[in-house]
């Protein structure tokens, strides 16, 4: 399914109705692809990156409201939240796709570094999510999106705050899907999305010798395809649903085989002790 199919389809839903504005946010560095009769909110860090992004999704058809917002700050995150429901109206779709990155080991990292980590990349998570949810349970009806990554499966060297705080993401999706399920809001769909190695400069030379490194696009169709038919976990690519199963059945140094193979590698800071 190509971009623009996937968009229409999703146009089409009940869920992205003109009476339910959607929202694809927060994002801090890449843009969402969106197309047609979408009504799009973006919270982004950078004046220059949020109307950018903002400006391809009107090309793309969409009508779009825009606002610089720090996802690490959550009085921002709230305060931006009730001018959205205030001036424009209910979010049926939210988008978790704040990220930021160090790579380093951990003494190399700052302590500054480490909660920017946590803050934007699990806590902006939860505050977005307890602004717009209150009102898609009132209506049992929405879609909350959580962007994590393959890291918050499996570890890799030198990421060891970085996929603690992808794994804290994955733990939030599951948690909140158990939970609004236990509350009996059938009609609130959860999806998380777990990519491996992107090529978008978040993470410097990245290489693997097994495996590629995706492009936006592709991951991009497979999360409008989770998010169309409720998945609610979408592995890119789907082979990591094989490698985790066999993580979880090999031994410990069968593991630690197959992850020589893999040869994952990217530059990151070794070696340089943080002075905090």
């Amino acid at each position: 399914m190509n971009r623009s199919r996937a968009w229409q389809r999703l146009c089409n839903q009940d869920k992205s109705s003109a009476s339910n504005w959607s929202a694809a946010m927060p994002e801090q560095r890449h843009a969402g692809r969106v197309q047609l009769r979408m009504h799009v909110c973006l919270f982004c860090l950078l004046q220059h990156g949020v109307e950018d992004t903002a400006a391809e999704c009107e090309r793309l058809g969409a009508t779009v409201q825009a606002f610089v917002v720090d996802c690490s700050k959550r009085e921002e995150i709230y305060s931006a939240a009730e001018k959205v429901k205030k001036d424009i109206g209910d979010v049926s779709i939210l988008v978790n796709n704040a990220g930021v990155i160090t790579a380093a080991d951990l003494l190399s990292t700052q302590d500054h570094q480490i909660e920017r980590m946590f803050e934007v990349n699990i806590l902006a998570h939860i505050w977005t999510t307890r602004a717009f949810l209150p009102t898609m349970m009132n209506n049992n009806h929405g879609h909350v999106v959580t962007v994590a990554s393959a890291a918050g499966h499996f570890v890799t060297s030198f990421m060891v705050a970085y996929c603690s705080s992808k794994f804290a993401a994955v733990g939030f999706h599951k948690a909140l899907t158990e939970e609004l399920s236990t509350l009996g809001k059938d009609g609130i769909k959860t999806t998380c999305l777990c990519p491996v190695f992107i090529n978008t400069g978040f993470v410097k030379n990245p290489s693997t010798r097994l495996g590629k490194i995706l492009e936006i696009e592709e991951v991009v169709e497979a999360l409008m395809e989770g998010i169309l038919t409720n998945q609610k976990m979408i592995f890119v690519p789907s082979n990591q649903r094989v490698a985790l199963l066999l993580e979880r059945l090999f031994p410990e140094r069968a593991v630690a085989v197959l992850k020589k193979l893999t040869n994952a590698k990217f530059d990151a800071v070794v070696g340089q002790r943080s002075t905090q």
